[in-house]
């Protein structure tokens, strides 16, 4: 049976399934995108090129019948330009694909042109992509309503609420008093919708309260809990700090835009949240690169391989660093904890960095992808120990 595009999925998450057993052969290619015409013409015919590589790795490597399908799915790809692969690209794309299913992910950062063909897909920069804060809610509030927005280094986009689910308090609460007339929206035809919510409410602090509570009830019942993102608030101060005394909502932000969002406009909201986000981050990874060589001392951290091998197989990796850019030849098992230098046969491509990412990842730990200058060994892998 050949395939088609419903055999094709486009994925906003990163899914840890891809770590499990597949059958080879297994492609990965990655490649930088364009956002707008007319640079993004000339994307599906870079793609062409390098699905070309794969196929010739392939004819190299394996039987025909053993990489028929995985063929005919990356051709499909290629076919249907008007495909939301190509329509809806961002700064770069990764194709995962395997003889039953291809996996594509829209990329927030350039990459550089990679095919990989092994027993495991290359999961490096996907997993830089979706580091902490790389996707983000806001969640802009006011005595008389909510609004959800959600972000990324690149855009915002206001989030719809399921049918039957209200945003404005006077709607959704049948005892609501407000005096005021409600919220008057506008939309220009490539921003978020902000609503204007008035100069004064008359609702007491109690009333809002409940409101609040409300509000993050549906965003967390609704949203939160199938997407596990940093939630920031928007708002004015005195109304951040009664939701934060009624929200129980575990991936809420201590930092937050003090600032109603209907007087931003979207440049100036979307800098204010990068700004944040990107601050969060390099705090985290400044703090465990701190740690790391009074840890080493220790004997709570190390930068040799085997040894983060052996870590990995006894379930106590906390973080690992890995080289952006750096590929080591080699493999390695997760139930004994060895590592195999060198490529196999096949491919070049398969990466003894990558595949301790997969694992750390795998049992709940932190990865980060950083530059060559901000390793803190020249291995190309570092990590912290849980103990």
């Amino acid at each position: 049976m050949r395939p088609d595009l419903s055999d094709i999925t486009v994925q906003s998450e990163f899914d840890p399934a891809l770590f499990s057993n597949h059958e080879g052969p297994l492609v990965s290619l990655y490649m930088t995108t364009h956002r707008h015409a007319p640079e993004n013409r000339q994307d599906p015919i870079r793609y062409k090129n390098l699905v070309t590589e794969a196929k010739n790795l392939l004819e190299l490597n394996y039987d025909r019948k053993d990489y028929e399908s995985v063929l005919a799915q990356l051709d499909l790809l290629e076919a249907y330009r008007d495909a939301d692969v190509w329509t809806h690209a961002k700064d770069g794309l990764a194709v995962l694909a395997s003889n039953s299913k291809t996996t594509v992910y829209h990329l927030d950062y350039p990459v550089d042109e990679f095919v990989s063909i092994t027993d495991k897909f290359h999961v490096k920069p996907l997993i830089r992509n979706f580091q902490f804060g790389s996707h983000y809610y806001l969640l802009a509030i006011n005595e008389n309503g909510f609004e959800l927005f959600e972000g990324d280094f690149h855009s915002i986009e206001k989030l719809e609420m399921p049918d039957g689910v209200e945003t404005e308090f006077r709607k959704a609460f049948d005892d609501y008093t407000n005096s005021l007339s409600g919220m008057n929206g506008h939309q220009g035809s490539h921003s978020p919708t902000y609503h204007r919510y008035g100069d004064k409410s008359n609702v007491d602090e109690k009333d809002t309260a409940e409101h609040f509570r409300y509000a993050a009830k549906t965003v967390e019942d609704h949203f939160a809990k199938f997407r596990s993102c940093p939630i920031m608030l928007v708002g004015l101060p005195e109304n951040q700090a009664i939701f934060r005394q009624v929200a129980a909502m575990p991936t809420l932000l201590n930092e937050s835009i003090d600032k109603p969002v209907e007087s931003m406009d979207e440049k100036e909201l979307l800098e204010r949240a990068v700004r944040i986000i990107e601050g969060i981050q390099e705090t985290r990874i400044r703090e465990r690169l701190g740690r790391f060589g009074d840890e080493a001392v220790q004997g709570r951290a190390s930068a040799d391989p085997r040894e983060i091998g052996h870590a990995l197989a006894e379930r106590k990796v906390e973080t690992l660093f890995v080289e952006q850019d750096k590929l080591i030849p080699g493999s390695f098992d997760p139930e004994t904890g060895s590592l195999s230098y060198g490529a196999d046969m096949l491919d070049a491509s398969d990466d003894l960095t990558d595949d301790l990412a997969q694992a750390t990842y795998a049992q709940g730990g932190d990865v980060f992808v950083l530059p060559h200058d901000r390793m803190p060994a020249e291995t190309g892998v570092a990590a912290l120990y849980r103990y």
